[in-house]
């Protein structure tokens, strides 16, 4: 499936660096034509600019703040000319394109039945409070949790399994409910009464 690009769409901001670094090309490609007599590009020419690019950075992190500056707002300036272009622009609607972007996603149903749980899921439910006491960090704590799950026996599993077994059974059961249209979602005290039991 191609995708179409709009050719009035306005044309990117450019970053200081970037600007500089088309600055930088530009001086080159006007020495090489200079010194060649020829302003047509090759493939050398190509080949030599990428390896002409890295060399550009090099150039940049020497700069100083003072010598940044002007690219800094000439950027600023793109910047600028990109929000107020973009301001004014309107995407076309092509013919035949249905396809949804993650905004337009058709919105899940609060009133859904909640999805069930996969089995580790569930064990990280079991060890949360444990764990969040020895570690406050998220992060840590996911990857923790991760690595002993994948260290635990098959036996170990068996209890999380069939929870995450029976709980699959109960989504299914409660989505035939809700597309025939008789699903009645639970109280919060009757979601506080199960996960004690």
């Amino acid at each position: 499936m191609s995708t179409r690009k709009d050719p009035n769409k306005p044309r990117g901001k450019m970053s200081a660096y970037n600007i500089f670094v088309k600055e930088e090309t530009e001086a080159m490609k006007k020495l090489q034509s200079e010194a060649t007599g020829d302003s047509s590009e090759t493939k050398e020419d190509k080949a030599v600019r990428q390896a002409f690019i890295p060399a550009c950075a090099e150039k940049w992190k020497k700069l100083t703040e003072e010598e940044k500056k002007r690219f800094v707002e000439a950027a600023e300036k793109d910047r600028m000319r990109y929000n107020n272009e973009m301001a004014n622009y309107t995407p076309p609607r092509y013919e035949g394109s249905e396809r949804k972007t993650r905004k337009q996603k058709k919105m899940k149903d609060p009133n859904q039945p909640k999805k069930w749980m996969s089995s580790f899921m569930f064990f990280c439910q079991d060890k949360r409070a444990a764990m969040r006491e020895e570690n406050p960090e998220m992060r840590v704590r996911a990857k923790m949790l991760g690595e002993m799950w994948a260290k635990m026996e098959e036996k170990e599993k068996e209890k999380f399994e069939q929870m995450a077994r029976e709980d699959r059974e109960r989504y299914e059961e409660e989505m035939k409910a809700f597309r025939r249209g008789d699903y009645v979602v639970p109280s919060t005290s009757q979601i506080a009464v199960e996960a004690e039991e």
